[in-house]
């Protein structure tokens, strides 16, 4: 025996061997492959993969990118759909059947009245039959959710039901074909939140607050495709959650790209351009402090004004309930009559029909034909509604009934965001103010020649910030789409005194402050009666583990308050085995 292996064989007469480095070579690689193969077996899915990567920068931007693209499909996907509902129902019917059978009965018929004198019929039949199967949809698909119910999901849940979300894509769409005061914007908020929801938990395996980060992603980037203003966009589905500023900040910079990407995937699909879509006519190329004084005092008069609307809505949700409408209960029920009160308001007032995004135009230049209507004058004929010629009366007028149609509308169980209904109102009665204003003599020195754009754009973003609580975004829209960057320190004078102006009267009653900002090194804190309640851990749900009244125990935090003053007033519920629950409240928390 020479000792040797016996799987080694004698090269001594070839020189040396390679043999043992390739051996060496050819062992490393099988080692790399099999501990990639057992690091892949460790997850029994691409989701529990994605579920133990922690959201670091990089794996959050892979996500912005993810979202972006998805949302930006969903967005195009709907976006298609609607108005190919608006151009059939609104331009092909109208052009093609309506007109040319009426003006035949009336060639043939000598006692049927021409097209002048019956085409509005066609505004109320679309209006009532749209409303109907917005209650037929919710009867056979569900309630779909709207703007306050997203809110709520995002602070209770974290996520977006994507349940919901078959509902909300047929019924909104039908909704907007009734000529109803709500827009597309809501739709996709809610259509990119829950598809993001779905992915981060399915395909992500995100929970918790990461999720709620996903599912924020996903609203920032349904506003931002359809306002074509990436940045306005995306800090209105952050400002929209609270009442006094966005508090999900660890968020923010993600969901802007999210929105960047969805914007140029959503646009780009449809080969359209993006900016200014409403033509003033008047520059506005110089702001002293004078404007700035001037947006505050159209905030005072927006505030005043979102008051009004306010009690409205609330009185005539009182009034729909007292003769037994109810939205979840009676769908179809509402969608009817909803539809034929938008028909009749409609017909009488031909611009406050549609979610006022290109209406906002018509008011700037009456002369201009509305977007989708037909026909144009309602019952006063098919020529354009008043010949062009608006005063300050039609134009008050159209404010105040365009504020009664988005009631009537959100009432009936239509789907759809309120905002540029809101930025229409307030638009009309800026012009309503301007031409007040104009007619007065000597004041022409104190308004520094104010061009309409600064009295309509200050009277609009002070309405929606008063209903919305959205200062910062609902500027920044306005100015991009208004094509004017000088109204922006006046929209923002209004937005912010409007805001501070309607703190106590909530419209959207689910916003509320985050549970986990405030409190996340909160220690201690001070009930009513004295005693020191001890926080040893606080999650994003809200789940406390606390030492008080001598005894751990654990807890749930059902409401905080901010105060201006930095103190917290908090709502705690203590869970308890016991059959009669107890619960303390929590006041004055200084931070």
């Amino acid at each position: 025996m020479n000792g040797r292996s016996p799987l080694a064989h004698d090269d001594s007469a070839h020189g040396p061997s390679s043999e043992p480095l390739l051996q060496h070579s050819q062992h490393s690689k099988h080692e790399d492959a099999e501990a990639k193969r057992l690091s892949l077996r460790s997850f029994s899915s691409i989701r529990d993969y994605f579920a133990h990567k922690a959201p670091t920068p990089g794996y959050m931007l892979f996500l912005a990118l993810v979202f972006g693209v998805s949302s930006g499909i969903v967005a195009f996907v709907y976006d298609t759909y609607f108005e190919a509902i608006l151009k059939v129902v609104w331009e092909v019917m109208p052009d093609q059947v309506v007109t040319p059978l009426v003006n035949n009965l009336n060639t043939n018929l000598s006692w049927f009245p021409p097209l002048e004198k019956v085409a509005w019929v066609y505004t109320l039949a679309v209006a009532t039959i749209m409303g109907t199967l917005v209650g037929v949809t919710q009867r056979v698909l569900g309630s779909p959710g709207d703007l306050p119910e997203v809110v709520h999901q995002i602070h209770t849940s974290g996520r977006i039901a994507i349940s919901q979300a078959p509902s909300m894509f047929v019924c909104s769409a039908f909704s907007i074909a009734a000529g109803g005061s709500l827009g597309p914007e809501a739709a996709l908020l809610a259509l990119c939140g829950s598809t993001t929801s779905w992915l981060a938990r399915k395909v992500f395996g995100a929970r918790g607050q990461h999720l709620r980060n996903c599912a924020l992603m996903g609203m920032t980037a349904g506003l931002a495709a359809f306002f074509g203003v990436a940045l306005g966009g995306s800090l209105f589905s952050l400002e929209v959650l609270h009442r006094t500023g966005l508090q999900f900040y660890e968020v923010a910079t993600y969901a802007v790209a999210t929105g960047v990407i969805c914007l140029a995937v959503f646009r780009g699909l449809k080969r359209e351009s993006f900016g200014a879509v409403w033509d003033f006519q008047v520059p506005f190329l110089e702001v002293d402090s004078r404007h700035i004084i001037l947006g505050a005092l159209m905030g005072v008069i927006a505030a005043g004004l979102a008051l009004c609307f306010m009690h409205l809505h609330w009185g005539l949700k009182k009034l729909w309930l007292r003769i037994g409408l109810h939205e979840h209960h009676s769908p179809i029920k509402c969608g009817v009559i909803g539809g034929i009160l938008i028909g009749i308001i409609g017909v009488l007032l031909p611009p406050t029909m549609f979610w006022g995004e290109f209406e906002i135009n018509t008011l700037a230049n009456p002369s201009r034909p509305l977007a989708h209507i037909w026909p144009q004058g309602g019952i006063w004929g098919t020529h354009v509604f008043l010949n062009g010629q608006y005063g300050p009366v039609i134009y008050i007028t159209i404010g105040f009934v365009k504020l009664l149609a988005i009631s009537i509308t959100v009432l009936s169980g239509f789907r759809g965001g309120f905002i540029f209904p809101t930025f229409f109102a307030g638009t009309a009665f800026g012009h309503a103010i301007f031409r007040g204003i104009t007619a007065i003599p000597h004041i022409a020195p104190f308004i520094g020649d104010a061009p309409p754009i600064l009295f309509c754009m200050t009277v609009a973003v002070g309405l929606e910030t008063s209903i919305t609580r959205t200062p910062l975004a609902s500027t920044h829209i306005l100015s991009i789409l208004a094509g004017s960057s000088t109204i922006t320190v006046p929209c923002l004078a209004s937005a912010l005194v409007a805001l501070y102006m309607t703190l106590g009267f909530p419209f959207i009653m689910s916003q509320r402050d985050r549970h986990d900002m405030a409190l996340k090194e909160l220690e201690e804190a001070e009930d009513e009666s004295g005693n020191i309640i001890l926080i040893e851990r606080l999650d994003g749900s809200g789940a406390v583990q606390a030492h008080i009244h001598g005894r751990d125990m654990n807890a749930h935090l059902n409401e905080i308050r901010i105060n201006p003053s930095g103190s917290m007033d908090v709502h705690m519920h203590i869970d308890s085995q016991n059959p009669v629950q107890e619960s303390d409240e929590v006041g004055a928390i200084g931070v």
